[in-house]
């Protein structure tokens, strides 16, 4: 792969991340950044529609196992300062141990969305009176946003480098 052949799909990204953030600013998003949390997750399961379903899990499981943290945390006050860290060792090993499922298998889409919905609500971006619960909604969206962008972008990457002459591998970039 060349700088010259991939420079235009380096321009529909930039281009298509610049026309999100303009879009998020006029809609007034206030964590427009989640969507780009949301969307090398398409890339990382492969850039393949077909695990479109398995992202959309993780990302619900991730932002539910938040949830769920939250909810539970007062439960083990007890425990002082190893309360968060416990709650944290059984949800992560209830993950990774999804791995070794089919339909539950990535980890990186749980991960990624727990943390996300912790940034988003420990960072006030629910507005006043946001709960634990009214806050899950705007974390999946975005993040489905996300998905969105990183499969259009994917598509449109094909689309371009095809238009260049390049097939199959040939796409591929060194690292690939």
């Amino acid at each position: 792969m060349t700088f010259k052949k991939f420079l235009p799909v380096a321009l529909m990204v930039a281009a298509t991340a610049a026309i999100y953030v303009i879009i998020a600013q006029y809609l007034k998003i206030s964590a427009l950044w989640l969507p780009f949390i949301g969307w090398p997750l398409y890339f990382l399961a492969g850039a393949k529609p077909s695990k479109l379903h398995k992202e959309i899990i993780g990302i619900t499981g991730g932002i539910l196992f938040a949830y769920v943290t939250l909810l539970i945390l007062p439960i083990f006050s007890g425990l002082g300062s190893f309360a968060l860290p416990t709650i944290v060792f059984f949800v992560s090993l209830i993950i990774v141990i999804l791995e070794l499922t089919d339909w539950f298998e990535l980890a990186p889409a749980y991960f990624f969305a727990y943390a996300s919905y912790f940034a988003y609500h420990f960072g006030g971006f629910g507005g006043p009176g946001a709960t634990i619960f009214s806050n899950m909604l705007p974390v999946w969206i975005l993040m489905m946003v996300g998905l969105g962008l990183g499969y259009i972008s994917a598509f449109l990457k094909v689309k371009i480098l095809e238009k260049e002459g390049l097939f199959g591998k040939d796409q591929n970039v060194m690292n690939d």
